[in-house]
């Protein structure tokens, strides 16, 4: 088991990451799909992360040049394991107070440990890799300031959290929360001597979330692990959610009740402007105009009410548009991601890098960490 784990780490950096969150496109492909029996790659990658991982003698490989990394979440981590093993001095700079990104802050505890992901943390730093939390670019130090610093580049993968908002009456009512939020709050919340579960915001007893995404199941998990009812509602077909299968089964198990074909058209709210009702139409299929083609269109009079108390909204994420302000000489796209050179990875400033959802908007957690490991890549041949 030990060897599996070794060959696994040799090409992914965050096994036990991906063995419990990974999308599993390679389940997807695998040819046994054919037989409805496809090879359970993320259950094996799990399995090996966690009878096979050996207490590793630490070794610094960091002997030359600087490279400074903004962000700790999966692209900037794995980013720092590729620049490191390169043999670069690495340094991850982080906002908030601990390391880990959307691992530590956007994903409950029930489905990444944090314990785990500290162990993955501790084996970077073995490395040699240096991390420093509470650190905001363009306000404790500016990219200039970072390049007068000795950093030869610099990284930025500050990933896409920034909750995308909906356009319909009543998100402004007490009670209504986004997926992001959400998430946040349940991760800061500590123990204590009463309750290891105990709550330090308003939940409602009725949760409806919006949304068919991972983020969306995370929230209506988390809700019924507080003791709370909770529906997830989306427009399309619960085989279009974009979870893996396996998460909608448990989430299933768990008392969680999915309304697919749903569209929220109003947040209903009393007289104390506390939420107490989603307003909703129903949706189906139908021909358009072009043959071969399906819309999704409302209903006709399938208006309906749902009770409750509590909206999580969880439609999407986006970068933070403050990015713009921070680094005003690099190129954007008009979607507030970082422009970059599809050939170098690099930004339209020389030196300056980007990679995963700050590039790419949003995405599964693979996909942010071969982003880094191709901006490690990226990086190595810049400055060799």
């Amino acid at each position: 088991m030990s060897g599996a784990y070794k060959i696994i780490k040799e090409h992914n950096f965050l096994p036990s990451i991906c063995g419990r969150i990974c999308s599993a496109p390679c389940e997807a492909a695998c040819v046994l799909n054919e037989e409805k029996a496809p090879i359970g790659i993320r259950a094996l990658e799990r399995y090996a992360s966690e009878f096979g991982r050996s207490k590793a003698a630490k070794e610094s490989l960091s002997k030359g040049k600087k490279v400074a990394i903004v962000g700790s979440g999966p692209s900037g981590l794995a980013a720092a394991e590729g620049l490191v093993r390169k043999k670069f001095q690495v340094t991850i700079f982080e906002s908030l107070d601990k390391p880990g990104g959307i691992l530590r802050y956007g994903i409950p505890e029930f489905r990444i440990p944090k314990k785990i992901l500290d162990q993955e943390l501790d084996e970077l730093k073995g490395l040699g890799v240096e991390i420093k939390t509470n650190f905001f670019i363009g306000r404790t130090l500016t990219l200039d300031e970072l390049k007068q610093q000795g950093y030869a580049a610099t990284l930025l993968a500050m990933g896409a959290g920034v909750p995308k908002l909906m356009d319909i009456p009543g998100t402004h009512l007490g009670g209504v929360y986004y997926g992001e939020e959400l998430l946040m709050r349940v991760n800061l919340i500590k123990s204590n001597l009463f309750s290891k579960y105990s709550l330090n915001f308003g939940l409602g007893r009725k949760v409806v979330v919006i949304g068919s995404g991972n983020t969306a199941l995370d929230c209506a998990r988390s809700a019924v692990r507080f003791g709370r009812e909770a529906m997830v509602i989306f427009r399309r077909t619960e085989e279009e959610m974009r979870v893996h299968h396996e998460e909608r089964k448990l989430a299933s198990q768990e008392g969680i009740r999915f309304e697919p074909l749903v569209k929220p058209v109003e947040i209903l709210g009393d007289q104390k402007h506390l939420v107490n009702g989603l307003k909703c139409v129903r949706m189906d299929y139908a021909d358009t105009e072009t043959p071969g083609t399906w819309q999704l269109i409302p209903v006709p009079d399938s208006e309906f009410i749902i009770e409750t108390d509590t909206i999580v909204i969880a439609v999407g994420h986006r970068p933070n548009t403050i990015s713009g302000d921070i680094f005003p000489d690099l190129k954007l796209n008009q979607d507030g991601t970082i422009c970059v050179d599809p050939a170098t990875g690099m930004t339209s400033r020389p030196g300056v890098f980007a990679c995963g959802n700050v590039v790419t908007n949003a995405g599964p957690v693979v996909e942010a960490i071969a982003s880094g490991k191709k901006a490690a890549e990226y990086i190595g041949r810049f400055l060799q």
